[in-house]
């Protein structure tokens, strides 16, 4: 169900990548176009949500009504900042640093979703992280859906890295981390511009993924890893 175009397109290729131009200029963090939910985005509009401490701390205060399901976005960049966009969900922005939304997204519909790492600096590269997770009010619990990670030559995102991130991604069931979830991760992709000095082994100043979420109809029933939940 998972595909890769870009490892066969774009940037697999080899060769030296172009240079460069100016730094990427980082958006504040912030949401636009979005419906922020639950009691953790209290921050006025548009402004970053509390993060969920993914330790003990599993109850939504206000959990979404019953025609809804509640998401989780973690999203930032080491060396730069990131962005998600959907647009049906919205513009999510973050910096160098972890930064969460909260949004409520109707059962039964397909967003399409598309997030961008980018480095501050020339030559600084970047490090790209996102993890997208669902609520489960009978738990309560949070469904693993979605983790992007890119870390190879100093600790930034190279060809080697895309790829190895890659090919875990394509391993999952249903596209998705935790079986459990509602959520299926479809058409997942990733691609660059270039990187610095050579593209194989340099690291990409800029990182995008792309993806399909549909959000299945069904309740979430069991707990995050039960047998229950693995096709047989």
């Amino acid at each position: 169900m998972l595909a890769c175009p870009a490892c066969a397109g774009s940037s697999a290729s080899g060769g030296a990548a172009a240079e460069p131009g100016s730094p990427a200029a980082i958006e504040a963090p912030a949401a636009h176009d979005a419906n922020l939910a639950g009691a953790r985005c209290k921050g006025g509009p548009g402004a970053p949500c509390a993060c969920r401490q993914k330790n003990g701390d599993l109850a939504e205060t206000q959990p979404p009504d019953a025609d809804h399901k509640r998401f989780e976005i973690r999203l930032g960049a080491i060396g730069g900042g990131a962005t998600l966009d959907s647009p049906t969900l919205g513009h999510f922005t973050a910096g160098a640093d972890e930064t969460c939304y909260y949004i409520d997204v109707l059962p039964a519909t397909t967003q399409q979703v598309t997030f961008t790492a980018r480095a501050a600096t020339k030559e600084g590269g970047i490090a790209p992280e996102l993890d997208l997770a669902e609520y489960g009010p009978k738990g309560p619990w949070w469904y693993d859906i979605l983790s992007v990670r890119c870390s190879g030559s100093e600790g930034r995102c190279n060809r080697d890295a895309a790829d190895a991130w890659s090919v875990e991604a394509k391993t999952r069931k249903r596209g998705r981390i935790e079986p459990c979830g509602s959520t299926v991760i479809s058409h997942l992709h990733w691609d660059t511009s270039g990187g610095v000095g050579d593209r194989e082994l340099g690291m990409f100043r800029d990182f995008t993924v792309d993806f399909t979420m549909d959000v299945k109809r069904y309740a979430t029933e069991f707990h995050p890893g039960a047998t229950e939940c693995v096709p047989k």
